[in-house]
């Protein structure tokens, strides 16, 4: 748990240097030089729909649709009916880890207000959504739902393939985000780390209570 612990922190710590970087207020040069490998990139993996066939196009767009909103629910309701008291357990916690980062990641959004994506002579294959950029929603959350179910589930051998999977649809998720040009390569990042570090404090903190209420049980015990 420990390890996890420190997981935790990498990822809020990895987070708030992100967000610097994006905002970058000060116009500090190192960040300008940084903020600019992250449009390279982006122009990058937008310039591949040029070079790639028009139906990886289309699979990009299904899975930044309904990677998120309707694939990762779909694994859940299966950990949860099939996964034994286990499945249930981790469904909540990720269901709990989840609802949490709805609202952090709006208020961040809005706090940090960096753009959508725009390129002179580059257009997306969706159109841009009107709220802020940083961090990518479908990124955290989905990344929240892989991570948390990754660590938690514990199935037999019919149902222990599902975090992995969840896994590979959260990287297509992520990357998708970037393909279709609605995200910077860095609101994802930002997005994987805050997703990341949110599930993982859930983890510990759920982690803790039996051993909190062990050490309760005990110092009343041998205090009567």
């Amino acid at each position: 748990m420990n390890k996890i612990f420190f997981l935790t922190i990498a990822c809020f710590a990895s987070f708030i240097l992100l967000s610097f970087i994006v905002i970058n207020k000060s116009n500090n040069i190192y960040f300008d030089n940084i903020i600019h490998v992250d449009i390279s990139l982006f122009i990058a993996i937008n310039e591949f729909q040029v070079k790639l066939p028009t139906e990886l196009d289309q699979f990009m767009i299904v899975i930044t649709l309904y990677g998120r909103e309707i694939f990762l629910p779909f694994v859940l309701i299966l950990i949860f009916i099939f996964g034994g008291k286990n499945g249930r357990k981790t469904v909540i916690i990720t269901g709990i880890s989840i609802l949490m980062l709805i609202p952090i990641v709006s208020i961040t959004k809005d706090y940090i207000e960096r753009p959508r994506p725009f390129v002179p002579d580059l257009d997306p294959l969706m159109s841009t959504d009107t709220n802020y950029s940083f961090p990518s929603g479908h990124s955290t959350l989905i990344v929240a739902g892989s991570i948390t179910t990754l660590i938690l589930f514990k199935g037999n051998k019919y149902t222990k393939i599902l975090p992995i999977v969840l896994v590979i649809d959260a990287g297509l998720v992520c990357f998708s985000r970037i393909y279709v040009g609605v995200h910077y390569p860095f609101d994802v990042l930002g997005g994987f780390f805050l997703g990341s570090g949110i599930s993982l404090l859930i983890i510990c903190l759920v982690s803790t209570i039996p051993k909190i209420r062990t050490t309760i049980s005990n110092y009343k015990f041998k205090d009567s």
